[in-house]
């Protein structure tokens, strides 16, 4: 699930102060697409390695960058409501945090969704982390419709068989 994230870029956004905006601004404008989509992977490894005790660094980190890009549109259409999407996967991150005592994340995580109102297939995300779990859980939950369903399950017993 990992990607790679140049982490000078994400380490240098954190660490900036209110002086180094501006300057970070005309870096993110000249470094365009490809510099602005690293800085959003490396805040999703951010809030998907998240848990209690640094979601508010998580939150900081995204108002600092609605602060530095507050148009994000202006670099790719598809991220006009990124700060957005990235403040509901925050809430519903923390939901799921809440939700699960830390005593018993350990283990095997799913994320199944589905609408029993559709004949689409049942999504199943298999063999997780419980901070995968609870992000994808996040990440989902954002964009759920109506009828739909999404749950985030803990796997007790497991038989697993491979195809020869």
């Amino acid at each position: 699930m990992s990607t790679r994230v140049n982490n000078r870029i994400l380490e240098r956004f954190v660490q900036a102060d209110i002086a180094e905006y501006a300057a970070l601004r005309q870096e993110y404008k000249q470094g365009g697409y490809s510099m602005f989509s690293e800085l959003l992977e490396g805040l999703r490894q951010l809030l998907l390695s998240s848990e209690e005790g640094t979601m508010a660094q998580v939150q900081d980190a995204v108002a600092k960058g609605r602060a530095i890009i507050p148009d994000p549109g202006s670099i790719s259409p598809s991220w006009e409501r990124v700060w957005d999407d990235y403040e509901r996967c925050i809430e519903y991150k923390r939901e799921a945090l809440a939700a699960i005592a830390p005593e018993d994340r350990e283990g095997e995580w799913q994320i199944v969704m589905d609408n029993p109102f559709t004949n689409d297939g049942i999504a199943c995300y298999p063999a997780l982390s419980f901070a995968e779990a609870a992000y994808l859980y996040a990440y989902f939950r954002k964009d759920l419709k109506k009828n739909e369903y999404l749950r985030l399950q803990k796997i007790i017993n497991l038989l697993t068989t491979e195809g020869r």
